[in-house]
């Protein structure tokens, strides 16, 4: 089949200026680029004047694997113009991810699939629930196994997330010993919060060691202590980079996230009222903590910790304390804990990428609205970057980063996965009320040279492919 989307304004991915040309497709690949095309060759003609015409986004920490292969049209992503998701995040996988891959190939969704192999699901195999301690090095060596099991199946690196168990109880030491052999290390870091600056640092480290390049997750500065150092983070990125060593971020554009309550602590000490006190100033207090889950009282979801306590009559510590002792600390929340400031800075960034962090049918407007919102609010209302090194970070630098050579520019060769939309209205519209909500303003998806999204509709086609590092 081939397509020629015709009269739209190019976003190649270079990060250059957008040029008027017509873009033809054929089978799965773009095959010619220029102004104007003669004809699709008995094919279709998709109108895109007055759009822009960009190689697809690729997320490079989502969550959609979970649910995927009952959920294969994968609509919240499609929709924001993701066309390859990149798993396997926070250190959990899909294992053994010769398997999972299998089952994507036999029932293909929409999207690409690229997958890490998480840290914390090897330690876990390893180490059983025996995990509250430094690994043995004969556990070292069998996880060092199962990491290598996973890369030859294809896995891009390592994924660890050490702020969460099983992985908050490893050792750097352990982390270098599998990164190293993984080739590539991503982590969303032991402390986000006051310990940010010095978890970046052990990133650092660990990929210093291993001598492999890495990737700071969903980067953040999310409390108080630490608001406004961003020129510390870039300036300890540059000093990797003088000595070798490549560190990159990627970032969602929210000042917002959304985990378990426990991380605002980094410790285990629930039952320190002195620490719970301590966390919750330091992100603005109970009323910028919204509950997202709490399973012994589903009506509270959705409102803030402020407001319950005040229906509870009780101070805002104490029912955090009553709610984390009641789940083993299973309380789901979205928590505002960063500056406006630092988050523009991150997005403006060159060596920082984007991703959702978001799931397929997740409580966080993320998993369906980031990158409308980049392109939205960023680029056209605050203009914190332009919308040619907009795309560029969303498709070129994770397509150079990842090893995705046949995707992430328009230039003939390239596979086909492209976004259209209007520049002039897209936009997001999720909300934590309502946090699937749809985007505007995009229009058109192909994959691998198949409409996904055709006219705002989705069009019921699973062309995405496994994308499997390549051996080396």
């Amino acid at each position: 089949m081939s397509y020629l989307i015709r009269g739209g304004l190019v976003a190649d991915g270079s990060g250059g200026k957008l040029r008027r040309a017509d873009v033809l497709v054929e089978g799965d690949s773009i095959t010619a680029l220029a102004p104007p095309l003669s004809g699709a060759g008995g094919g279709t003609v998709i109108e895109a004047d007055g759009k822009v015409v960009a190689p697809g986004f690729i997320d490079t920490h989502s969550h959609a694997d979970g649910g995927l292969l009952t959920n294969l049209d994968a609509e919240t992503q499609i929709r924001q113009g993701i066309t390859t998701a990149l798993v396997g995040q926070d250190g959990g996988h899909n294992f053994p991810l010769a398997e999972w891959f299998a089952k994507l190939e036999q029932t293909p969704s929409a999207l690409n699939i690229a997958s890490f192999v998480g840290h914390g699901t090897v330690r876990g195999k390893v180490m059983g629930d025996d995990y509250k301690r430094a690994a043995r090095p004969d556990e070292i060596r069998k996880m060092r196994a199962l990491v290598a099991q996973e890369v030859r199946a294809g896995a891009l690196g390592l994924s660890s997330g050490i702020e969460y168990d099983p992985g908050i109880y490893s050792t750097t030491e352990e982390l270098i010993a599998l990164a190293e052999l993984a080739g590539f290390y991503i982590s969303h870091v032991r402390d986000e919060e006051e310990g940010a600056l010095t978890s970046f640092d052990e990133l650092i480290k660990i990929a210093t060691e291993a001598r492999v390049p890495a990737q700071i997750s969903h980067i953040k500065l999310g409390s108080a202590p630490v608001w406004g150092k961003t020129q510390q983070v870039f300036e300890r990125m540059e000093a990797a980079r003088r000595r070798g060593v490549s560190i990159t971020a990627d970032v969602y554009p929210y000042t917002y996230w959304q985990s378990s309550i426990i991380v605002l602590l980094t410790t285990r000490e629930w039952d320190k009222r002195e620490l719970w006190e301590k966390a919750l100033a330091e992100v603005g207090g109970a009323k910028n903590i919204l509950v997202t889950g709490y399973a012994p009282q589903p009506s509270w979801q959705g409102k803030t910790l402020a407001a319950l306590a005040l229906e509870q009559k009780k101070d805002a510590v104490t029912l955090t304390m009553e709610m984390v002792a009641a789940t083993k600390g299973a309380v789901g929340v979205v928590v505002t804990a960063m500056q406006e400031r630092d988050l523009q800075a991150f997005i403006r960034h060159p060596e920082i990428m984007f991703c959702t962090d978001g799931g397929l049918r997740g409580s966080h407007p993320r998993g369906a609205g980031s990158y409308p919102r980049i392109l939205g609010k960023y680029v056209r209302e605050q203009r914190v970057l332009s919308l040619g090194e907009a795309v560029r970070k969303a498709s070129a630098l994770p397509a150079q980063r990842f090893g995705f050579t046949d995707r992430g520019r328009i230039v003939p060769g390239k596979k086909a996965d492209l976004v259209i939309f209007d520049p002039k209205t897209i936009t997001d519209t999720a909300t934590t009320k309502d946090p699937q909500s749809k985007p505007i303003g995009l229009t058109d998806v192909l994959i691998n040279g198949v409409p996904v999204l055709r006219n705002s509709q989705l069009t019921g086609s699973h062309p995405g492919r496994v994308l499997r590092r390549s051996a080396t």
